[in-house]
């Protein structure tokens, strides 16, 4: 099992491989969450990803950390970042540095993949390609709902792209409910009061009816659930 740092450096920054490996090198993550580290950027990254596939399977680490790490400075800013967001005084700039910033510019994830998108797990990276409306943000929202474990970080992006006013957002944010409802068993009121305006019988009722407790849902789903039993 990852430690706090680890598992904080997959959600809270977009490292590169250079910092990833400083990281190792100043003993802040062993060699196993280092290559973890490695793995789930490359996989964000995919074709653009060859320092992590290096690190990801390196039988030297320490000498492939050591090359990647040679003549740059600096590394060790954004691991401070990382303490200070574990020891819970998060710095304000470190976070657009290290995590806003680079999900605006791409750095976070590659964008010409529909397969590494399948894996987001910064709802950062999803706030920015709704914001410059890229035409792949649907899928990271699905990547996001299959691959976040907090639904609280889900459920408002969800509702963003049920708000839009691409049919092929709306759609994935659809899809992307349903995912949420099957893996957490929840919903929110945003995104029922958005769903509602849609034609029922799409992807995210069946999955609501299914997997939410249906104490917690609205009047019109039970109706439209009703209404389709048998014999009525």
């Amino acid at each position: 099992m990852p430690s706090d740092l680890a598992d904080l450096a997959r959600y809270a920054a977009a490292l590169d491989a250079a910092e990833l490996a400083r990281g190792h090198l100043d003993g802040r993550i062993d060699a196993e969450e280092t290559q973890w580290l490695a793995f789930l950027r490359r996989c964000d990254l995919d074709t653009r990803a060859q320092d992590f596939a290096l690190l990801e399977h390196s039988e030297h680490l320490a000498d492939d950390c050591q090359a990647l790490t040679a003549g740059r400075t600096g590394l060790d800013r954004v691991w401070s970042y990382l303490d200070n967001c574990l020891t819970g005084t998060p710095s304000p700039e470190g976070r657009q540095e290290f995590l806003l910033d680079r999900a605006a510019s791409g750095q976070g994830m590659d964008w010409t993949s529909d397969g590494a998108l399948m894996g987001t797990d910064r709802p950062e990276e999803v706030d920015a390609a709704l914001d410059r409306a890229d035409p792949k943000a649907g899928i990271a929202l699905i990547g996001l709902a299959v691959t976040h474990p907090d639904p609280a970080n889900i459920l408002p992006r969800v509702a963003r792209g049920l708000a839009a006013d691409d049919p092929d957002l709306v759609h994935q944010a659809t899809v992307a409910l349903g995912q949420t409802a099957r893996l957490h068993g929840i919903v929110d009121r945003t995104c029922l009061d958005l769903l509602r305006r849609l034609p029922r019988g799409n992807e995210a009722d069946d999955d609501l009816w299914t997997f939410v407790p249906r104490r917690r849902l609205p009047w019109w789903l039970w109706r439209h659930q009703l209404l389709r039993l048998p014999g009525r």
